[in-house]
């Protein structure tokens, strides 16, 4: 009796020393799952990108403008834009202009978008443009952009409100105003807008 008792107690000694094993092995594998997380959160803090705050005003422009209705008629559209730190994170910016053409009735006749009408490369810029509302082939200029870069008058296409087709010459005859919009763009998001009505003068 004595050697199956010394066996039995072997055995069960053999079977709790696997089970603290395990144990270990378990208690080993969630240690290292904790450090992998916390180190991933760690990296995740580190990593997060900055949030880019801008503001665009108009410089001694009223909100609301009578323009001749001929092809030539231009105004000035100046604006002042200013963008937060960090600049590798924020410049460059983009200004781009919407439009939005209405009759009479403030219904909506066409609207259209000219990106990449400026780039702002400092925190604080003016930022000088052209438009020619009643030329949509001439748009709007750059006035003070830099000289070697010389993208000349942009392009407006205006689509009509449905979507499907640009605007033909009898429905921009119905047109009465016009609501032109500055938006500056930082690289890493945010954005800011101001706007300016032109009204046909007939």
């Amino acid at each position: 009796m004595t050697i199956p008792l010394v066996l039995l107690l072997f055995a069960f000694e053999s079977q709790q020393q696997t089970q603290m094993d395990q144990i270990q092995q378990e208690l080993m594998q969630q240690r290292q799952q904790m450090a992998r997380l916390l180190d991933s959160i760690e990296k995740g803090q580190k990593q997060v990108t900055p949030v880019c705050l801008a503001e665009i005003r108009a410089v001694g422009s009223p909100e609301q403008r009578r323009v001749p209705l001929t092809t030539t008629a231009m105004l000035p559209f100046n604006l002042f834009s200013v963008v937060t730190k960090p600049i590798e994170s924020c410049l460059h910016a983009e200004v781009r202009i919407t439009a939005s053409y209405l009759d009479a009735d403030d219904a909506l006749v066409c609207s259209g978008v000219v990106e990449n009408v400026a780039m702002q490369t400092s925190l604080a810029e003016s930022i000088n443009l052209e438009i020619r509302p009643w030329n949509l082939r001439e748009f709007v200029r750059w006035r003070n952009e830099p000289p070697q870069t010389n993208s000349g008058a942009k392009r407006l296409t205006c689509i009509s409100a449905d979507g499907l087709s640009e605007a033909r010459p009898e429905e921009l005859s119905r047109v009465t105003s016009v609501r032109v919009r500055a938006t500056v763009l930082p690289r890493g998001g945010g954005m800011s807008t101001i706007e300016m009505q032109v009204i046909s003068q007939r």
